[in-house]
């Protein structure tokens, strides 16, 4: 039973302006999980539970030969799973990134030092979108989700698998088809240039290149991946994409466990193929645990670990779960059968189990890093309904409302996304959190800073910069009270769990004081101290916001803003533009009058994240923002490299340069050429279009300096390049 702080915790905090707020617990602990159904589902735990228990027996004979240690102890990772690049293309969309973001949020509360994103191919691939300006989108919500991670202290795995084209969780519209149009070579190479993609745009710290080659030829119709020697072909390819872009990233590959360990394409073909490329490690999916007739599924993974040390490779696991199947099933039943399986609330005690498994599995091998697949399983659960007339007895599936496979899959996601609003954990999330932080962590957050907050006629938007935590803030305390008269105090009442910010604190009345504070909390309940108190008054008149925010980066230091006026716009006088790092720190940073519904937002930062909201003020009143839209600037050009300079009779020097691309930048359309008598005193002469320029009508016996600066279509400027001189006769 986990217990809130003693009430004394909040006198210093509330001496002033709030009164005793309620104790309460933050993180609600969850139910017992029931126990598993009587008959089908049984028989399903008892059998996984035993090979479970038989492989933990194995784990206590040590290992008969050297583990290969990474970079330390093992990184357990969570698996982002709503960044899932099968989401398909509404990942893309301006507000998917918040979810996303309180998704990682919730999986560092565990304790989490890594997170795990599946970018399969298609997903980063020009072609595939048919334009540059199409597949941008996506660019940015994975370099700005690259961004996020990092900023939160966690590092970044991501697995460039395949997308799904044949799948309940399958959500891209004519994949099959573009798969078709590829032949084995133009698949190679198509890998090869999406690696490259991923590697520079989000900079991971491991890139799985290549995972199960036999869902990748069953998903993609490539049947060379079903040959061990092709698909290590095509590994091959991949590392010689990313190699040369001298990034600090681990490239590692791998397969499933359960391949036949010997025999026609097995596990040890591919192992033999895979450990003789120049990977960093080799990783595995750890899903079906059972016994087999060939042998043990989970036991595979000794012989991956094995084989993988005489190469001197490390191991790593980007996927596991346990699937809940009977051994008798395997190759009847398929994949999405039993991850319809997997939602029920029974599992609970299994599931535990298994990640204890894996993180002695971890210990025992020196694993790299481990990542869990089950995220929506770390939060909540769906309640078993399966009975004799539904059939859902007979298979162990089914709802109390739905027996589809798709239904129980997609509903659990949604279940999960509204749970982690609140904070809510699951069994076996805090199972999992208590392998992962130990000892019991003790340390409140620090307490949220710049409380702010904007008033509109029945609502309050807070924001507040966020609070850190030694294992990660699961989310805040908002508390409301209404003072007497402006400045005054008033008891605190608890109003909500916040996990994002803004919070929009609705359904207030008009015309009325609110103080309000916040408070981190973390999945322990630590709790930290209050906020600063903010007093806000509602608006006397409703007044509606715009809609529609578009953003659009057109340069390095620009992107333009277009929105659509509030549906009521009598009294419209002027917006009012936001701007920010994040949707939690928008400042006003300009105007426009009522007949303007555009912005220019100039002097950004090159290659930098930027949200915006528009307000509208009607007869004197200012709406809440409209729903905040992001982009990224572009990144400036790179300088040109190569520059030479060579005398070309007695009064001229000819130049010559090349032009270095920068990945998502704008196209280089000119140059400038600089030139001074002396070296560092430099200024413009020419801008020319080509790459190379003839300065003419020089002195003889002259030495001339120059510097050449690339210049995009949006009119930025390269840095300069290195300087080059040259002498005429």
């Amino acid at each position: 039973m986990i217990k809130s702080k003693p009430c004394v915790f909040y006198i210093l905090a509330a001496l002033f302006w709030f009164a005793l707020p309620p104790c309460r617990a933050d993180v609600s602990a969850p139910p017992t999980p029931p126990p598993p159904p009587a008959g089908y589902c049984s028989t399903i735990l008892d059998e996984l539970n035993g090979d479970l228990q038989a492989f933990n027996i194995l784990l206590t004979i040590p290992p008969v030969w050297n583990p290969i240690t990474g970079n330390g102890p093992t990184i357990f990772a969570g698996n982002l799973q709503q960044a899932d690049a099968n989401t398909g293309p509404g990942i893309s969309g301006s507000n998917y990134l918040p979810a996303v973001l309180t998704q990682m949020q919730e999986l560092h509360a565990l304790g989490v030092k890594a997170v795990m994103v599946q970018v399969g191919f298609p997903a980063l691939y020009e072609p595939f979108f048919g334009s540059q300006a199409a597949l941008q989108p996506y660019l940015n919500f994975y370099s700005q989700l690259a961004i996020a991670a990092k900023a939160a202290g966690l590092q970044l795995i991501v697995e460039n698998d395949e997308l799904l084209s044949n799948d309940i969780e399958a959500g891209w519209p004519g994949l099959s088809a573009f798969y078709a149009t590829l032949d084995w070579n133009q698949y190679m190479a198509a890998r090869a240039s999406m690696a490259a993609t991923v590697a520079e745009t989000m900079q991971p710290d491991f890139l799985v290149l290549s995972e199960e080659p036999d869902a990748e030829a069953a998903q993609t119709g490539q049947s060379n991946m079903n040959n061990p020697a092709d698909a290590a072909q095509m590994i091959s390819g991949m590392i010689a994409a990313v190699r040369p872009l001298n990034l600090p990233i681990k490239l590692g590959a791998g397969f499933g466990t359960w391949l036949n360990a010997k025999g026609s394409s097995s596990l040890l073909d591919y192992l033999t193929a895979y450990v003789a490329l120049p990977l960093d490690y080799i990783d595995f999916h750890l899903y079906p645990i059972n016994s087999e007739p060939e042998g043990s599924f989970i036991d595979n993974t000794l012989i991956v670990a094995s084989t993988a040390a005489l190469a001197g490779k490390p191991v790593a696991m980007s996927e596991g779960w346990v699937w809940k199947m009977e051994n008798s099933e395997w190759n009847v039943l398929n994949g999405q059968d039993y991850r319809a399986r997997d939602p029920f609330s029974f599992w609970g005690p299994l599931d535990s189990y298994y990640l204890q498994t894996v993180e002695a599995l971890a210990k025992y091998t020196n694993m790299l890093y481990a990542a869990p697949e089950g995220p929506d399983y770390f939060i909540t659960y769906q309640t078993y309904g399966g009975t004799a007339s539904n059939g859902g007895a007979a298979n162990c599936t089914c709802t109390t409302e739905s027996c589809s496979d798709y239904n129980i899959v997609h509903e659990e996601t949604t279940l999960a996304s509204s749970a982690m609003q609140v904070a809510q954990f699951s069994s076996t999330g805090f199972s999992y959190s208590k392998q992962l932080v130990s000892p019991p962590d003790k340390t409140p957050p620090s307490t949220p800073t710049n409380l702010t907050g904007r008033s509109a006629y029945n609502q309050v938007t807070l924001t507040w910069d966020g609070s850190t935590d030694n294992v990660g803030v699961a989310g805040y305390n908002v508390y409301r009270c209404t003072p007497s008269e402006s400045g005054g105090s008033c008891t605190g009442v608890w109003v909500t769990n916040a996990t994002q910010v803004p919070y929009v604190d609705q359904g207030l009345a008009e015309d009325t004081l609110y103080n309000y504070q916040v408070q981190a909390f973390d999945l322990a309940n630590n709790n930290s101290p209050m906020s600063e108190v903010l007093g806000v008054q509602t608006a006397k008149s409703q007044s509606n916001a715009p809609t529609n925010l578009v953003v659009t980066a057109v340069s390095a230091t620009e992107i333009d803003l277009a929105w659509a006026p509030p549906q009521d716009s009598s009294g419209l006088s002027q917006y009012l533009i936001y701007a920010g790092p994040s949707t939690s720190s928008l400042q006003q940073i300009g105007t426009k009058p009522a007949g303007v519904t555009t912005y220019d937002a100039k002097s950004l930062s090159p290659g930098t994240l930027n949200f915006f909201a528009v307000a509208a003020v009607e007869s004197g009143v200012t709406s809440h923002m409209s729903p905040a839209a992001w982009t990224s600037t572009y990144p400036l050009p790179a300088a040109p490299t190569g520059v030479t300079a060579a005398a070309s009779g007695d009064t001229a020097i000819v130049l010559t340069w090349q032009e270095n691309i920068v990945h998502g930048g704008l196209p280089v359309t000119s140059y400038q050429v600089l030139r001074g008598a002396n070296s560092g005193d430099l200024a413009k002469i020419a801008t020319v279009a080509a790459l190379t320029y003839t300065n003419a009508s020089l002195k003889p016996d002259t030495t001339y300096y120059y510097e050449v600066v690339a210049v995009d279509s949006g009119k930025d400027d390269s840095a300069a390049s290195s300087e080059v001189s040259a002498t005429t006769p």
